[in-house]
C-alpha cells in the first residue's frame, strides 16, 4: 500500500479521495516534515503547500517517487535535486488562480478608497471624511505583467469595471489577448502608460529585480503597482526611490520568507497582507482535490502532464 505525507493543512477531501483509492495517508501539520519523513521513510508522495522540500528532506524519503506542490509556484521544493534522485515534482496549475485574481482586485479597491486608514481611524471614534478622498477603477489602464492562470481571470474579474487591460506575454499572441480583451505590449509601453501594474510573472534569473530604477523611471506619478507574485521580482530600494518622488501606491502580498518578523518593504507598501492570494476555502478545495487526483493518476495511470521538472 503506497504511503502519502501532507504535512500541511489541506481540505479533508485530499485524504478522502487517496484513501479510497488504497493510499495510506499521513496528514499531520504540525509536526515538522524532517520528523515526518524520518518517522515514515517508506512513503511514495509527499503533498505540500509552502512547506520546503530541500535536499535534505529528499534524501530521508528513500521511496520517495513525488512531490506535489498543491498551488502554482513550485520554488519551495528543489527540483534539481529531486530530478538526480529520479523523483517528479508536480504543481497544480490554475488551482488558486481566481483566488489571487479576486485578491488583485480587493488590493486595488482598498488602497484606491484608503479603507484600511479610514478603517482605523473611524474605530477610534474620528470623522476624517475629507482626509480619505479615493479614486474609482472604474475607465482606469490595468496592465498585467504574465497572462498565465491569474493574469487572465484578473483580466476577466475587472471587465466590469470598464477598464482598459494591456498586458506583456511572450508566449501569448495578439489573437488570443484579443479574445480576451487585452492589447499586448511591452513592459515599457505598460510602465509608462497604465495606471494600475499587477505583476504575474514567476521570480527566476531573467525576472529577479525586473522592477527597477529604469522601468520606475517611465511609471506615471500616483500610479499603482500590486505585488502577488514573487517579491524578488521587485528592487525595493528602486521602488522605495520611486515611491517618493512619484507618490506611488504600493499593494504587496509577498516576501523574501513566509514568516513572523518586520518587513523590509513595509516602509513602502500602502496595503500589505501575509501572502492571502490562495489563502481561501474555495482555492484550499479545488488545490487540494487536484492534488490528491493528480497523484492518483501519477501511480495508477503513470500520467506526468502535470511535472515541472
Amino acid at each position: 500500500m503506497k504511503k502519502v505525507l501532507i504535512p500541511t493543512k489541506l481540505d479533508k477531501v485530499v485524504k478522502q479521495i487517496l484513501e479510497e483509492k488504497g493510499f495510506t495517508v499521513v496528514q499531520d501539520k504540525d509536526t515538522p516534515l524532517a520528523d515526518l519523513a524520518k518517522a515514515n521513510a517508506d512513503a511514495c508522495a509527499v503533498i505540500v503547500r509552502s512547506e520546503k522540500v530541500p535536499a535534505e528532506i529528499i534524501d530521508l524519503l528513500p521511496s520517495l517517487k513525488l512531490v506535489v506542490r498543491a498551488g502554482a509556484g513550485f520554488d519551495n521544493i528543489d527540483t534539481k535535486y529531486a530530478r538526480t534522485k529520479n523523483i517528479d515534482v508536480m504543481n497544480t496549475p490554475g488551482a488558486n488562480s481566481n483566488a489571487v485574481a479576486e485578491e488583485v482586485v480587493a488590493m486595488i479597491l482598498t488602497a484606491y478608497r484608503k479603507l484600511v486608514p479610514a478603517d482605523i481611524s473611524t474605530r477610534a471614534g474620528k470623522w476624517e471624511k475629507s482626509k480619505f478622498m479615493g479614486r474609482e477603477l472604474t475607465g482606469k489602464t490595468l496592465g498585467i505583467l504574465g497572462l498565465g492562470h491569474i493574469g487572465r481571470l484578473l483580466a476577466k474579474r475587472v471587465s466590469g469595471f470598464e477598464v482598459k487591460v494591456l498586458a506583456f506575454d511572450p508566449f501569448v499572441t495578439a489573437e488570443a489577448a484579443e479574445k480576451m480583451g487585452v492589447t499586448l505590449c511591452s513592459v515599457e509601453e505598460i510602465f509608462s502608460q497604465a495606471d494600475i501594474i499587477s505583476l504575474h510573472i514567476p521570480e527566476n534569473d531573467s525576472t529577479r529585480g525586473m522592477v527597477n530604477e529604469k522601468l520606475l523611471a517611465l511609471i506615471k506619478n500616483g500610479a499603482m503597482i500590486v505585488n502577488c507574485a514573487r517579491a524578488g521580482i521587485v528592487d525595493e530600494d528602486a521602488l522605495r526611490k520611486a515611491k517618493a518622488e512619484k507618490e506611488l501606491i504600493y499593494c504587496n502580498d509577498v516576501y523574501k520568507k513566509d514568516a513572523e518578523g518586520e518587513k523590509s518593504i513595509a516602509d513602502v507598501a500602502d496595503v500589505m497582507a501575509p501572502h492571502l492570494g490562495a489563502n481561501t476555502y474555495e482555492a484550499n478545495f479545488v488545490a487540494a482535490r487536484r492534488a490528491a487526483e493528480q497523484t492518483v493518476d501519477y501511480f495508477e495511470q503513470g500520467n506526468t502532464s502535470c511535472v515541472v521538472n
